[in-house]
């Protein structure tokens, strides 16, 4: 079984797991069970790299967690402020309560979107309509979901966080590569799960079993997709502008007939499906960015002002957001006329001037600008510069005696400055900027080591120097062996090359009348047996003389 613990560390982006922190925090103070489910649990446990939004459920109200999150408003640093502070506490930029499901969708700070809805039971009662909705507990929430791929919850109790729930056996789906209804009504109750099996099978190339396509087919033979309210239609068109290629799926639903069951305007115009598979290609460099408002664009962008404005308020909702959606052509003009002159000459003021900006806008700009000047200075404000202010010596400035606030701030502001401009290329320099920014000294250098004593007199032997012999004089060289000196003054040394003189040894007692008889120069005659019987080492003293022959025989 998978370690949801380590695949929510590992899989997750940090901001996303910033959140997940937050809100399991606050409901457990609370005391309120919270949940981990729906589509992100289903990436993770497929092996998407990419998990976009966060589902959460709780037994019981989410507006105790709702109240309980900090509000954007209440920090008094603006995001996007040129001084380059920690980041802030995290806050809710945006939400929007659901009355009538109990449910909420956030918008952090940090740019992660959420939902938070209560455990609920759905029962519908005619078809196409809003089911009665009633508080339920885990299990019959997950029982009562569209697909069992989507019906499985990950824990976050503090005493049973990564525990997985999979009452109808989901993992055995992601398994099959299979997407499988739980009841026979599903798509003529809810007809938005049409959209939402097609979506699926395209994004994760899985294929309805055989019962759940029957029921598929029989929805569509019977129209229920023209039955979709007007939330159904703006959740629905939502999720398809969040998806990594919306344009293949807007593509199979006006093929099908069925984009209009989303909105009828949308059905009469033709799509520029090249330019989301242009927003798609800049956003690979960009993992984790989400292209929501882009494809957003894209789908509008044949539309007139005053569709898109209704179909702005009726998919984005947020007043900041649709304002930035609709402006994003014109502002990105305004940009890359700045971009291209000499303002952006500095790499630090280029920082200055891309920091503040959204950065949708800045993804929309790279997307359609044909100037390499100015993707290259987009691309550093993108990817290349967060990477350098998360590296500020903030833990060496601290060591300093420089507390968090103005001045501390300040002064990281001018080092960045100096490291995006080349200015700072070593550690030591970085040392000593910083300790000029904050009027404090250089240390002085160390001492000098003190000199090494000369050797006195009479300690040459143990200074490597033999007795006798004056320090910085080499000794003279032994006389060879056979010269006059050698034998004058040096006789009694022997050469330092010269092999060395055997040993003088006594003559080998030899028995009498066996003695070797020869001349000198010619070789002695052979030993005698009785010579031969003895061997040298043995002997000791001088040899015994051999008995007489008479001698002998009278013995015998």
């Amino acid at each position: 079984m998978s370690d949801y613990n380590f695949l929510m560390e590992s899989r997750l982006s940090s901001e996303q797991n910033a959140v997940i922190s937050l809100i399991g925090r606050l409901a457990a103070e609370h005391g309120q069970s919270l949940y981990l489910a729906g589509g992100a649990v289903r990436d993770l446990t497929y092996g998407q790299q990419v998990v976009r939004d966060l589902d959460f459920i709780v037994e019981g109200p989410p507006q105790r967690i709702l109240r309980a999150i900090p509000a954007t408003d209440s920090i008094k640093a603006s995001r996007g402020a040129r001084t380059p502070l920690a980041d802030p506490p995290l806050s809710l930029d945006y939400y929007s309560l659901d009355e009538y499901f109990n449910s909420v969708e956030l918008v952090f700070s940090n740019g992660v979107r959420a939902e938070i809805g209560m455990c609920r039971e759905a029962v519908y009662t005619r078809p196409g309509q809003r089911p009665e909705v009633l508080p339920a507990g885990i299990f019959e929430d997950l029982k009562g979901r569209d697909f069992a791929i989507n019906a499985m919850a990950v824990s976050l109790h503090p005493n049973s966080r990564g525990l997985l729930l999979d009452p109808t056996n989901g993992a055995g789906d992601i398994e099959r590569h299979e997407i499988r209804t739980l009841r026979s009504r599903s798509f003529i109750d809810d007809p938005s799960r049409i959209y939402r099996l097609l979506r699926l099978g395209l994004r994760l190339d899985f294929k309805a079993d055989e019962r759940t396509q029957q029921w598929f087919d029989a929805a569509l033979a019977e129209h229920a997709w023209e039955r979709l309210d007007a939330d159904q239609q703006a959740r629905e068109l939502a999720a398809i502008l969040h998806e990594d290629q919306p344009g293949r799926i807007l593509k199979v639903l006006s093929d099908k007939k069925l984009l209009g069951g989303l909105d009828k305007k949308l059905a009469s115009v033709h799509l520029s499906y090249d330019r989301f598979a242009r927003v798609r290609s800049v956003l690979q460099n960009a993992p984790g960015a989400d292209p929501f408002l882009l494809n957003f664009h894209c789908l509008v962008e044949k539309l007139g002002g005053e569709n898109a404005g209704r179909l702005a308020k009726k998919i984005i909702g947020d007043s900041k957001a649709i304002k930035l959606a609709l402006s994003l052509d014109q502002e990105s003009r305004k940009l890359e006329k700045v971009l291209s002159s000499a303002k952006a000459e500095v790499p630090s003021h280029v920082y200055a001037l891309l920091t503040p900006q959204p950065q949708a806008l800045l993804l929309y700009l790279l997307a359609n600008t044909k100037s390499a000047k100015v993707q290259n200075r987009i691309k550093s404000a993108l990817f290349k510069f967060p990477q350098i202010r998360a590296r500020l010596p903030r833990t060496e400035l601290q060591a300093l005696g420089i507390k968090p606030g103005p001045e501390f701030d300040n002064i990281l502001a001018r080092i960045l400055d100096m490291q995006l401009d080349g200015k700072i290329k070593s550690h030591p320099q970085l040392m000593k900027e910083m300790r000029e920014l904050a009027g404090i000294k250089e240390p002085p250098p160390p001492p000098p080591p003190p000199p090494m004593p000369a050797p006195r007199k009479g300690r040459e032997k143990h200074a490597g120097v033999p007795a006798g012999q004056k320090k910085g004089k080499e000794a003279a060289p032994a006389p060879a062996p056979g010269t006059a000196q050698h034998k004058g003054k040096h006789a009694t040394l022997a050469a330092p090359d010269a092999p060395a003189a055997p040993a003088k040894t006594a003559p080998k007692p030899v028995a009498k009348g066996s003695a070797p008889k020869g001349v000198a120069g010619k070789p002695a005659s052979k030993p005698t047996a009785a010579f031969k019987s003895t061997p040298a080492a043995k002997h000791k003293g001088p040899a015994k003389p051999a008995p007489k022959a008479g001698k002998k025989a009278k013995k015998r």
